[in-house]
C-alpha cells in the first residue's frame, strides 16, 4: 500500500474495473458456497446468510453496468457485426459449452451434488437459464446486448430513449417472472443501457481523480449502509426501489474500486476481477469436488472456516484461475472462447 499524495497514472486508470468485478465476482462466490453448503444439509449461521443477503442487490447489476460502460468503445472498434461477434464468441459460447458440461457432470455424479439434473435439463438451457445455477448470468448479458445493439444501430434509440425503455421493461418484468430468458433482459436492460450513458464522463480525467476521491467513497457511506440494511429487511419489494438500491450498491463499489487501485491496495481483487469470467464458468463445479471431499471426510464442520476455505484460501478462486491457465497450456482454449472471426475493420484499425 502506498502512502501520501496519490495520482492516476495512464497505465492503472481503469484498472478499478477490474477491482470493481474483483469485488462482484468474491461476493458471488461467497453466495453460491453458502447456499452449496445450505443444500447438503449444513447449518448456515444467520448473520452469514445475512451478509449475503444485504450484499446481494447489486452483485450482477455492477456487471451489467460496467459491461454498459464499453458498449460504444467495442462498436467504435469493431462495428455491430463484429460486435455481437465478439458477444457471441465470449458470452453465448462459453454459456453453452459449460452449461453442457455442467449438466452433464450434474447428471454423472448426481449422488454427490446437490443438484437433480435429469436429460430435460437441457432445454433449460434455452428456456429457463435460472435453473442451471450460476450460468444464466452469461445468457442474460448476451441477450441485453444483443437486444441492446438493435436498438441502438436500427432503431436508433438515444441513451435517454435507452433509460426510458429500460424502466419500462422494469415495470413490466413481473409479467414474464415464469420465463427467466424474457425476465432477465427485461430486469437488467436499465443496467447496461446506464452504462453508455456514463461512459462519456467516467472515461474523462476529471471523473477519474473523483472515482477515486477518498471523501465522495466516505459521502455515500452511509447511504450505501442503509440502503442495503434496507434490501437485508425488504426483499420482496418494487422492482424501482431495487434498482434504486441496485444503483447506490453500484456506485458506491465503484468509488471503493477507483480508491483502492488509485492507493494499489489489495490488489489481488484486481487479479481476481481480470478472471472474473472463467471463475464464474468454474467456481461452483470445483467447489462441488472439495466440499463433497471436505464434509465427507468430516475434517471441517465449522461453517465459517469451510466457506473461507472454498471461497479464497485453497479452492474455488485461485483453482478456477489455475484451471483456466492450465486448460489454455493443453490448448483447450476453445472451452472458453468461440470460433467466430472477429471484424476485420477492428484489426486493421488497431495495427
Amino acid at each position: 500500500m502506498s502512502t501520501g499524495a496519490a495520482h492516476i497514472t495512464p497505465a492503472s486508470r481503469y484498472q478499478w474495473i477490474d477491482y470493481a468485478r474483483g469485488i462482484a465476482i468474491v461476493l458471488v462466490v461467497y453466495r453460491h458456497m453458502l447456499y452449496g453448503l445450505q443444500h447438503s444439509g449444513l447449518s448456515i449461521p444467520q448473520y452469514a446468510l445475512d451478509g449475503n443477503n444485504m450484499l446481494y442487490s447489486f452483485r450482477i447489476p455492477l456487471f451489467f453496468l460496467l459491461s454498459g460502460l464499453f458498449f460504444k468503445r467495442g462498436l467504435e472498434k469493431r462495428g455491430a457485426v463484429g460486435y455481437l461477434e465478439e458477444r457471441s464468441n465470449n458470452l453465448l459460447y462459453p454459456y453453452l459449452v459449460w452449461a453442457v458440461i455442467q449438466i452433464s457432470l450434474q447428471i454423472i455424479f448426481s449422488r454427490y451434488v446437490n443438484a437433480q439434473r435429469t436429460a430435460w435439463s437441457y432445454l433449460d438451457i434455452f428456456i429457463q437459464p435460472r435453473e442451471l445455477d450460476q450460468l444464466w448470468y452469461l445468457c442474460a448479458l448476451f441477450n441485453v446486448s444483443v437486444l441492446y445493439l438493435f436498438t441502438h444501430t436500427v432503431l436508433r434509440l438515444n441513451n435517454l430513449q435507452q433509460m426510458a425503455l429500460g424502466l419500462i421493461f422494469l415495470a413490466l418484468a413481473p409479467l414474464v417472472a415464469l420465463w427467466s430468458t424474457i425476465y432477465d433482459v427485461m430486469l437488467h436492460y436499465l443496467f447496461f443501457a446506464i452504462g453508455p450513458m456514463l461512459a462519456s464522463y467516467l472515461f474523462t480525467e476529471k471523473a477519474q481523480e473523483q472515482l477515486a476521491s477518498g471523501k465522495n467513497l466516505l459521502l455515500l457511506l452511509p447511504l450505501f449502509a442503509v440502503s442495503q440494511w434496507y434490501f437485508l429487511h425488504h426483499q420482496q419489494m418494487n422492482l424501482f426501489l431495487y434498482a434504486v438500491i441496485a444503483l447506490i450498491g453500484s456506485a458506491f463499489m465503484l468509488l471503493l474500486s477507483a480508491w483502492l487501485a488509485k492507493y494499489k491496495i489489495a490488489e489481488w481483487l484486481k487479479t481476481i476481477g481480470h478472471y472474473s469470467l472463467y471463475i464464474y464458468l468454474m467456481h461452483v463445479m470445483i467447489a462441488a469436488v472439495i466440499r463433497a471431499v471436505l464434509l465427507k471426510a468430516g475434517w471441517m464442520q465449522d461453517v465459517p472456516v469451510i466457506v473461507l476455505v472454498l471461497v479464497l484460501i485453497g479452492s474455488s478462486i485461485p483453482l478456477s484461475i489455475l484451471a483456466y491457465r492450465l486448460l489454455l497450456r493443453l490448448h483447450m482454449g476453445w472451452l472458453f472462447k468461440g470460433p467466430l472471426k472477429t471484424n476485420r475493420l477492428y484489426y486493421e484499425k488497431t495495427k
